[in-house]
């Protein structure tokens, strides 16, 4: 392994999600027992796109063979959930993780055995001796320790540790970076890119001051360019590890953007930090990968089953709240099997939470008004850790809160309510069901090129297959996105026009901003009154009337917006 050079805590960025490993290594199956070189590389991409696996890019790469190692020699590598040589195996870890039952078990499992640095991430001369670290066990340490991080503390000073015996060392600094900023009056976005830039100079001062400032993307050398690169970096591993580590549950990301220990996991994480070593020990490539693919290392809270019962006594009783619960013995039953009975029991509160949440949305309070437009700012402002996510389930407050129709959202809560996963790959992110018809509502926040080539297909589809499965129903579209790429506005004005006989006819999607979206939200909840099956419809009659009459294809736009708009 070559290494990394960095001076601050790296992983994988790819995949972007950690609940899209078990679909990229389920895939992988197939080629086990097979050399990992470019002919399998291509095949296993093919078998992606054939199989819409993962994201929606996937079926444009030049590159396949690179996109291919992109998806498994990253973070399912770095974890110990597969082995590429001498052949491809899927470790047991690896088979573990895609029981959806104990998921977040081994995914914690595999986080907390990531180390810097190991024999896959060995120091090179510029950073050797930096780093005794595992990098998840002391974020989880410094998000319960701290209490309530922000984002940008996250990156900060949990990235930039390097060493767990500088642990007290970081809270101090967190300390004197929230003194400094209330005293000075600076705001925390100014204040984290002052506070990096200044970090990141200081940290590389030796590259700086020989010259040695080479950025590998481009040819040009130059300080302040290698500074921003080594700036945004320090962002994206940010974003990754915290992608990860909210993945395993025990740590979410509140309404107030702070990064938290999730509420009911407090108990999971005081026995991880209580139990786990801290030292990042000197491993051959032998004993790291035993330790890697040991699936009953580190011991869990979760692998006791008398802590599991206590669980589920305790889901009982809020899940009592709602519904009646019969009383019954768990004692006896096997590990695997509570498991799966908490999954189940978690999901059900997960469900019954967000339809409750659902009906006090109809009400139309006005706090939740401003509170949902309040969040469509800071989701173009990009302030969340995974504003996809944020987008999916703010448009759907909005549009539960607008109209009395049923609207379910494919993303994933938790039971407090908070939005924790996106909409799986093969669904539509939100489904509005208005008795004779349903709406969908599909969202990104993908611009120019990249939005044409990733959303074009899947949303087109996604209308034609709830349309053949419920029988030919009316259904129609909306389509929210940051902006709107032009090309995007075309396709859709041609489809209204043009029926096809995959889909059932023509398939008519409305693209809306985000901005333009909020405003019609504005504008309907300013009004006092819900719009009802008939204002629904009649949206879908106007968009169809004006793709008949229009001149052309920005004609259409404007004036199905400026009819949105007036509503």
């Amino acid at each position: 392994m070559a290494g990394f050079s960095s001076r601050y805590m790296t992983m994988s960025t790819s995949p972007r999600s950690p609940q899209r490993v078990p679909y990229y290594l389920s895939l992988l199956e197939q080629f086990e027992g097979k050399e990992w070189n470019n002919e399998t590389q291509v095949n296993y991409y093919k078998a992606m796109v054939s199989n819409q696996l993962g994201d929606f890019s996937i079926g444009k790469s030049k590159h396949p063979e690179m996109s291919a190692r992109d998806k498994i020699t990253r973070a399912p590598k770095a974890l110990g959930l597969v082995e590429l040589k001498p052949r491809i195996r899927i470790t047991e870890p690896g088979k573990q993780i895609q029981n959806k039952y104990i998921f977040q078990d081994v995914l914690t499992k595999q986080l907390l055995k990531y180390q810097l640095p190991s024999p896959l991430f060995p120091e090179r001369q510029d950073n050797k001796g930096m780093f005794n670290i595992k990098p998840y066990l002391e974020l989880l340490r410094l998000v319960y320790i701290v209490g309530d991080l922000s984002r940008s503390e996250f990156y900060a000073f949990g990235v930039t540790m390097t060493d767990y015996h500088d642990f007290d060392k970081t809270v101090e600094r967190i300390k004197e970076y929230r003194k400094e900023a209330k005293q000075n009056h600076i705001h925390a976005r100014k204040h984290y890119h002052d506070y990096m830039m200044k970090y990141v100079s200081n940290l590389y001062s030796d590259k700086i001051e020989s010259d040695d400032v080479k950025v590998r993307e481009t040819k040009s050398k130059s300080s302040e360019k290698f500074i921003k690169t080594k700036f945004n970096n320090v962002g994206d591993y940010g974003n990754a590890f915290l992608r990860y580590l909210t993945g395993t549950g025990l740590v979410v990301v509140n309404k107030k953007l702070q990064v938290v220990v999730a509420p009911s996991r407090e108990d999971d994480v005081e026995y991880i930090l209580n139990n786990v070593s801290r030292e990042a020990k000197r491993y051959s490539n032998t004993e790291y990968n035993k330790l890697l693919f040991d699936v009953n290392y580190p011991k869990l809270l979760s692998d006791n089953p008398n802590e599991l019962i206590k669980k589920i006594s305790q889901l009982d009783a809020k899940l009592s709240e709602y519904k009646n619960i019969a009383n019954r013995s768990y004692e006896g039953m096997p590990s695997l099997e509570l498991k799966k009975l908490q999954y189940e029991k978690e999901d059900e509160l997960d469900q019954l939470v967000r339809e409750e949440y659902a009906k006090s949305l109809k009400s139309y309070d006005n706090k939740e008004v401003e509170d949902v437009l309040d969040t469509f700012q800071h989701i173009k402002s990009q302030d969340y850790f995974d504003n996809p996510l944020y987008l999916e389930w703010n448009t759907w407050r909005a549009i539960t809160m607008i109209d009395n129709g049923n609207i379910k959202g494919s993303f994933k809560t938790n039971s407090n309510g908070d939005p924790i996963n996106t909409a799986p790959g093969n669904t539509a992110d939100i489904v509005g069901d208005y008795g004779d018809f349903n709406m969908i509502c599909e969202v990104t926040m993908s611009s120019g090129k990249k939005q044409y080539e990733m959303e074009n297909e899947p949303v087109t589809r996604h209308l034609g297959e709830l349309r053949t499965k419920e029988n030919g129903k009316e259904t129609f579209g909306l389509f929210v996105a940051k902006t709107i790429q032009p090309n995007v506005i075309t396709e859709f004005y041609y489809k209204h026009l043009i029926p096809t006989k995959l889909y059932g006819g023509t398939v008519e999607f409305i693209p809306l901003t985000i901005d333009d979206f909020a405003k019609f939200f504005k504008n309907v909840t300013q009004d006092g009154h819900k719009l009802n099956e008939d204002d629904i419809h009649k949206i879908h009659s106007k968009t169809i009337e004006y793709a008949k009459s229009a001149d052309d294809e920005a004609d259409w736009y404007n004036k199905i917006r400026d009819y949105m708009l007036s509503m």
